[in-house]
């Protein structure tokens, strides 16, 4: 599921362009009345008040507006942040063990662990290898035996190693 599958970060992204729109064309309109009430200013008013009067609503106006924008801003990259998925591989957790092995920093995070790929992961990518045809049979349940022995698994069922003839059987 991406970033554009979100329905939070569609109506927050949505929202903020709405903002953004209404922003702009509140800063138009301003700019407008204050053209015009600096063509024609009223006898014996000082320009200032003339434009601040003329100006002051859509002052108002694009200042809660702006600040609707920004706060939907933040919404939307704290939505999208937290839609994204971390990448998990092998190749990543073992450069970050390796940071690990130098930064304290890194070890106090616990990077490795977070880019390590969960048990379920790895089980699925071996299936996803082994309906692909890139494996055999025996390989995958070789390495899947191999996956639960590395993550405990008590299962009796997952643990038991078929005989020979258990596979003439399958076959």
């Amino acid at each position: 599921m991406g970033l554009a599958d979100d329905p939070k970060v569609k109506l927050l992204g949505g929202g903020f362009l709405l903002s953004l729109f209404a922003l702009v064309s509140i800063v138009g309109f301003g700019l407008v009345a204050a053209l015009s009430a600096f063509a024609a200013p009223p006898a014996g008013t000082p320009l200032v008040f003339v434009l601040l009067e003329a100006v002051a609503p859509y002052l108002v106006a694009s200042a809660l507006v702006g600040m609707l924008s920004f706060f939907l801003l933040v919404g939307l990259t704290v939505a999208a942040v937290r839609s994204a998925s971390v990448p998990r591989n092998d190749r990543l957790a073992r450069f970050a063990r390796l940071l690990e092995r130098y930064s304290s920093e890194a070890r106090r995070l616990g990077l490795s662990e977070r880019f390590e790929p969960t048990a379920e992961e790895r089980i699925e990518a071996l299936k996803q290898e082994y309906v692909d045809g890139e494996i055999t049979e025996l390989e995958y349940e070789r390495r899947l035996q191999e996956l639960m022995n590395e993550e405990g698994v008590e299962d009796e069922r997952a643990r038991h190693e078929p005989t020979p003839t258990e596979y003439e059987f399958e076959r």
